[in-house]
């Protein structure tokens, strides 16, 4: 070879290792985007290809009306919900935000202008991941910047960002379609913004001085960073306004970064000038995005992001102003730490007299949001507001070694000045925002996906210190690396790359990515909210008052006075549970009482428990009238309605986890509490051995919930079944190891035809006090029923020929539901001294009304018409009457005649209840109830693990 060659190629060589050095860390950044891109839409596939539209979550169902809103109305987002929470309409101000109208926009550009709902829908499924790995790119610049420019350090955060596969992987898979990713984007985004801003300062050292003189130009760099920094603040406060927390949290970081310069004899005026207007343009910003004019609404575009705002901004110039004032009165700089701190509870207590709606505001958030100090029973059962079981667990689930990696670099920032390097502001907003972060996911598990932020940019902070301490530096050719540093990257490797491997990990984030699917409850709510679409009035059409127009879906509705919608005649609400809200506005475009922002969750656990149907339809009245019913320890209704309210919540939707596991949740609302609804009873064993077990008691049983959902509305005068979903779960006590659970809920994932063998020998075994295999006291039930409430039909009659001294009416009626299931509804009435009865029915047997008249297409038939049977002991008389529906939702008095003595045998068979032909659901078994909580991260806690969907484990002979 010649050396003409060598050379050649030895400058080849040296090109290459040039570029890498030049270019390499973009190209790995690159790489990892990718890689975070390709896990997210790993199951892309699940969600495009069926039928329609699926998510992951039930906050995301609710994203996909605001942005269908917004796609619709483009560019302008929601001003004013009125499909949710009837009777008052809801201000959303969480939805319906920047991030909406990202989505939106991407949807208008796939659909060249006019998009459909699948380019909508395609939208919503690609936005989240891409975003994802955007964050990627600050995340890399701030630990870079932290780091003295250390880009292994960004390498190494991004990497851990890649990997993890914890909260922020998994609610920023496709079909996770939430705000969350624009949060954490935008939050790192603003990050960097005032990292550059504070460097900026820094360097140029803007002072009073020169803005006294009025010399701007040496001002403008800083000025114009620090607005940019504003700016991208705005962006996120734009994306989810309760993120005021972060501005309390800058307002931290400017308040000990003021003190710590002042003490160390730098000026505080960099600092200040950067605070002042970084916060001043979010203060303008809320003031003109302000729709709320209340510092009471979190959730809202209201007066308390530019409020908290302003008084950072202020508190930054105040706090400049007192430095100087300090120094020319020559006092001691190490107490103005202990001033600042003293003014600040001063100010405080003023502001709690002052503007006691502004001080309740921010001390809610910082001891509910921020510190874990102040979160409230009912808080704590919804699934992402509780704290974690164990921080160390969840940390390592989340990021493996990142926590300790996170500490070591809090330690190695915190002490930089003592190592000889130069300590700037961004370290204390590191530190001030990592440790913010950290104190939020100790309060609440959702905050977990903004804290992997600060731990992987930490982290790698800490990894590119080690290796600077280890001086491994680049070289030219392998064959020069000494072993010291081949042990070197290795060790990198192992701590940073081992812990994510799956056989010690176990989920990695590519397992994250392929297990993304649909949520559970919106799987099996789907038919039931398609029923309600298709098969019950326009909301404004109720009982045919045709003002369905003046409520569009997509129509724009300004907000009302004091937030309390004035909804024309017609409208209606739907009762349920507040989880399910969404879903009913989206799936089934009907309008939910309660939903997922817990509005008016305390009145629908009243309905649910009321202990009778006559305090249940109180319950609704006081609803109807305006009015917020609560149940006391008693069960009575805190409020008495008018006796003149229209029925306007005439439908309720159940199931089977409402009547299980989530009652727990449903009795800590309102009411005398769960202790209240459990009893006690004794099952046999077998071998001549039984048990005390808990069972859902008596109180239990006379809920207006069980009365609906168990007993089919067995007994109930204005209450029908309308229809119930073709799939079955389990309802009952269930032992779990040797632990017996009275409210367990098992999905069977099967339909009737397949669940009806084994009702029957469930209800065998309820019969004889015994196990079914795990299972105990309890019955297969649809998992959704719904429900309507009418004015009912009065059967009434005399029959001359009974002994009325001791004589009493029995009403029953077969009925067949839309999957095949049969019944028997019977009503029992007492007998006048003449004979004569009166029996209120709910149920029709002729059918001539639908949702075009404003009435309800019932799932529901009657197999015949009502049998009457009037007397006592073994001398009956029977009649027949047939009920048209027109008179079920009129209250109308049907005559019964005919009466022609029966022979019933050896007892009376017309009293057993609810019970099914085909081995379905008795009424006299209903003493339990359980349920699987669909485990969306916004929904009702459950408290026991006796949740089960399909494919998991089921009861004993399915």
């Amino acid at each position: 070879m010649s050396s003409e060659t060598a050379d050649a190629r030895a400058l080849q060589a040296e090109d290459v290792v040039a570029f890498v050095e030049r270019y390499g860390h973009l190209a790995a950044v690159g790489l990892l985007m990718v890689f975070m891109l390709w896990t997210r839409l790993l199951n892309f596939g699940a969600f495009r290809d069926q039928e329609g539209v699926a998510f992951s979550g039930v906050d995301s169902w609710y994203h996909w009306r605001t942005t269908e809103w917004t796609t619709e109305n483009f560019p302008w987002t929601m001003p004013y919900e009125v499909y949710t929470g009837f009777p008052d309409g809801n201000y959303v101000g969480q939805f319906g935000t920047l991030f909406d109208q990202l989505v939106a926009a991407v949807a208008m550009i796939i659909g060249l202008g006019s998009p459909t709902q699948s380019d909508i829908y395609l939208a919503a499924l690609i936005v989240v991941p891409v975003l994802a790995a955007l964050v990627a790119i600050p995340v890399y610049v701030i630990a870079t910047k932290v780091a003295d420019g250390n880009r292994l350090a960004g390498l190494v955060a991004v990497t851990i960002l890649a990997l993890s596969p914890g909260s922020f992987t998994s609610r920023t898979t496709t079909g996770s379609f939430d705000h969350t990713v624009a949060e954490v984007l935008f939050m790192a985004v603003a990050v960097l913004a005032l990292i550059v801003a504070l460097r900026t300062a820094e360097r140029d050292k803007p002072i009073w001085e020169l803005v006294k003189a009025k010399e701007y130009d040496p001002l403008k760099p800083s000025a114009t960073y620090a607005a940019l920094a504003g700016v991208a603040i705005s962006l996120y406060l734009w994306t989810w306004p309760p993120g005021v927390v972060f501005l309390g949290i800058l307002g931290v970081f400017f308040a000990v970064q003021l003190a710590l310069d002042f003490v160390r004899g730098v000026s505080p005026d960099h600092v200040a000038f950067v605070g002042a207007i970084s916060m001043a343009v979010p203060a303008v910003f809320g003031v003109v995005m302000a729709d709320v004019y209340s510092f009471s609404s979190v959730t809202a575009f209201g007066l308390l992001q530019p409020s908290v705002a302003f008084l950072v901004a202020v508190g930054c110039v105040f706090m400049a102003w007192l430095a100087r004032e300090w120094d020319a009165r020559d006092i001691d700089r190490v107490f103005y730490p202990v001033a600042i701190l003293g003014l600040l509870l001063a100010g405080l207590a003023v502001l709690s007299i002052v503007l006691p709606e502004l001080y309740n505001s921010l001390v809610t958030n910082l001891t509910s949001r921020l510190m874990p100090l102040n979160t409230s029973d009912t808080g704590l059962t919804v699934q992402e507001v509780q704290p974690p079981g164990s921080f160390v667990d969840q940390a390592w689930s989340e990021f493996r070694m990142g926590l300790y990696l996170f500490i070591l670099g809090l330690i190695m920032v915190a002490a930089r000045s003592l190592t000889g390097k130069r300590y700037r502001a961004e370290h204390t907003l590191v530190i001030v925002w990592g440790l913010f972060l950290a104190s939020m996911a100790a309060t609440q598990v959702r905050f977990w996906y903004y804290f992997v932020l600060p731990v992987a940019i930490l982290s790698g902070y800490t990894i590119g210190q080690l290796i600077d301490l280890i001086d491994l530096r680049p070289v030219d050719s392998i064959r020069e690396l000494e072993g010291y540093q081949v042990l070197s990257i290795l060790l990198v490797l192992m701590i940073v790359l081992v812990p994510f491997a799956p056989a010690i990990s176990g989920a990695t984030a590519v397992d994250v990515g392929k297990d993304a699917g649909q949520d559970y409850n919106s799987a099996i709510w789907e038919e039931p909210n398609a029923y309600m679409q298709e098969n019950t009035p326009e909301p404004g059409n109720l009982y045919g008052a045709g003002h369905d127009d003046e409520l569009e879906y997509f129509g724009s509705y300004d907000i009302p006075p004091n937030q309390d919608y004035d909804y024309p005649d017609g409208a209606y609400g739907v009762m349920s549970w507040w989880d399910y809200g969404h879903l009913i506005t989206t799936q089934g475009e009907r309008i939910p009482h309660a939903n997922p922002f817990q509005q008016h969750a305390r009145s629908a656990s009243a309905y649910l428990q009321a202990p009778s149907e006559e305090k249940a339809n109180e319950v609704l009245d006081a609803i109807n009238a305006g009015m917020d019913p609560r149940l006391d320890a008693n069960g009575n209704v805190t409020v008495d309605a008018p006796d003149d309210v229209d029925n306007d919540m005439p439908y309720v939707m159940i199931d089977y986890q409402m009547a299980s596991t989530k009652f727990n949740a449903i009795s800590q609302w309102t009411g005398p509490g769960l202790g209240e609804y459990v009893g006690q009873t004794e099952l046999n064993l077998g071998q001549n051995q039984s048990q005390q077990v808990p069972v859902p008691g008596e109180a239990y049983e006379n809920t207006q919930l069980a009365k609906l959902y168990l007993q089919d509305t067995n007994g109930l005068e204005h209450y029908r079944l309308i229809h119930e979903s073709d799939r079955y779960a389990y309802v009952g006590g269930f032992v779990q190891g040797q632990q017996p659970n009275p409210f367990a809920g098992l999905d069977q994932g099967t339909n009737w035809n397949q669940s009806r063998s084994q009702a029957a020998r469930i209800q065998q075994a309820n019969m004889q006090n015994s196990l079914f295999g795990n299972a105990y006291e309890g019955q297969l039930e649809s998992t959704v029923k719904s429900f309507e409430r009418v004015e009912g039909a009065t059967l009434s009659g005399t029959a001359d020929q009974v002994d009325a001294a001791n004589a009493s009416a029995i009403v029953t009626l077969d009925l067949e539901t839309n999957t095949g299931r049969t019944f028997t509804y019977s009503q029992t009435a007492e007998v006048a001294d003449d004979g004569s009865f009166e029996v209120t029915v709910p149920y029709a047997t002729e059918e001539s009304l639908g949702p075009d008249d404003g009435y309800t297409d019932s799932a529901v038939e009657a197999n015949g018409s009502y049998e009457v049977f009037v007397g006592s002991g073994q001398d009956f008389y029977q009649a027949n009457a047939t009920v048209d529906e027109p008179s079920i939702y009129e209250g109308e008095t049907v005559s019964v005649s005919g009466f022609e003595e029966v022979d019933i045998g050896g007892g009376n068979e017309t009293d057993g209840g609810n019970e099914s032909d085909d081995g379905g659901s008795d009424g006299s078994d209903t003493d339990t109830a359980p349920a699987n909580d669909g485990s969306d991260d916004d929904s009702t806690s459950t408290s026991d693990d006796t949740t089960t969907h399909v494919g998991d484990a089921r009861v004993a002979g399915a």
